[in-house]
C-alpha cells in the first residue's frame, strides 16, 4: 500500500472522497528548542490534535508523546533536526514538520591520518557550517567565562576525555592524530580497537551554559581496507537518515546483524585510520 505525503496548505481530496485534514495544523511555535537546567522545558502542538491522530519522529531521539505531540526538550538527543508526522485516525494520509533540538552533534566519518585528515569538528544546531556561540579568540588556556564555549567539563560522571588521551580544543575539535599519539588507543595502537566516551560541554547560546553531553564511538584502523563493511554500510545508513534523503523506515536499512539499532543517530562513529594504504 502506498502512503501519500502531504505538505498542505488547504483541504485536499482524498482517494475514496472526503477532505483531506488540513497539516496546517502541524505545527510548534518554534523550530529550535533548547534544553534548561533550571526548568522542564515541555512543547506542545499549536493545535490540539489529542486522540485525532499519531505522532512519530525520526530519527529516534525525540522525547515525543505519540498521543499528543508533547515534545520533553531536556529528555531529547540535543544537536539534531527530527522530521515530526502525523497521521489522522483511519488515514494513510502523513503530515510532517520539522524540529530542531539545540546542541551539538558529530557526523559519523573515516579520517586519515596520512591524508591530513586529523580533525573532527562539532556540527551545530543540526545545520553544517553554522559557527557555535562561541568569541572568535579561540583559546585553549583552560580558561573560561559566562561568554565562552566549554568542551569536556566537569560532569557527574567524573571523568573528562583529556584524562583518557583525547584532544580536544575549546570549540569542541577533535585532534585526531595527537588523540592517537597520546596513547587513547594504547602505547601501539591496537588495530580494531573501538571506545565509547560521553562529551560534556557548554554553550553560551538559549541554553544558558546548561550542562549538556553527548555519546561519540570512537575507532581505530590501521589501513582503509581494515574497515568492516558492516561498519561503513551503517556510517552509509546513518548519513541517509541525518540528510532525510530517505525515510527512517526505509526497506533498505538492514534488519540483521547491524551494528547500530535503525533509525538511531546516536553514538556518532568517528573512525580513525592510520594510513589510506
Amino acid at each position: 500500500m502506498a502512503f501519500l505525503i502531504f505538505s498542505c496548505d488547504k483541504e485536499v481530496e482524498v482517494p475514496g472522497g472526503g477532505a483531506a485534514f488540513d497539516c496546517n495544523q502541524l505545527s510548534y511555535s518554534d523550530t529550535i528548542y533548547y534544553i534548561s537546567a533550571t526548568q522542564s522545558v515541555l512543547v506542545s502542538p499549536q493545535t490540539n490534535l489529542e486522540g485525532q491522530g499519531t505522532f512519530e519522529v525520526s530519527p529516534d531521539g525525540l522525547a515525543i508523546d505519540t498521543n499528543t505531540g508533547v515534545i520533553d526538550v531536556n529528555a531529547s538527543e540535543t544537536g539534531l533536526k527530527y522530521k515530526i508526522t502525523f497521521t489522522p485516525t483511519g488515514s494513510n494520509q502523513v503530515c510532517e514538520t520539522f524540529v530542531t533540538i539545540g546542541g551539538v552533534n558529530y557526523l559519523d566519518g573515516i579520517y586519515v591520518l596520512d591524508q591530513n585528515e586529523t580533525l573532527a569538528g562539532p556540527i551545530y544546531n543540526g545545520v553544517p557550517g553554522l559557527p557555535l556561540p562561541c568569541p572568535d579568540d579561540d583559546s585553549d588556556d583552560g580558561s573560561s567565562d559566562d561568554d565562552s564555549c566549554d568542551f569536556d567539563v566537569e560532569n557527574p560522571s567524573g571523568i573528562l576525555l583529556e584524562d583518557l588521551g583525547f584532544e580536544i580544543s575549546s570549540k569542541g575539535v577533535f585532534d585526531l592524530l595527537e588523540t592517537v599519539e597520546n596513547g587513547t588507543f594504547g602505547a601501539i595502537p591496537v588495530n580494531g580497537e573501538s571506545l565509547d566516551v560521553e562529551l560534556y560541554y557548554k554553550l553560551p547560546d538559549l541554553s544558558s551554559n546548561a550542562l549538556n553531553s553527548i555519546p561519540l564511538r570512537f575507532f581505530y584502523y590501521e589501513t582503509v581496507a581494515d574497515i568492516p563493511q558492516a561498519l561503513l554500510d551503517d556510517i552509509e545508513e546513518k548519513s541517509d537518515l541525518i540528510n532525510e534523503s530517505r525515510s527512517g523506515n526505509s526497506l533498505n536499512f538492514r534488519v540483521m546483524n547491524e551494528t547500530r539499532p535503525r533509525r538511531v543517530p546516536r553514538p556518532p562513529f568517528i573512525v580513525i585510520v592510520a594510513r589510506l594504504e
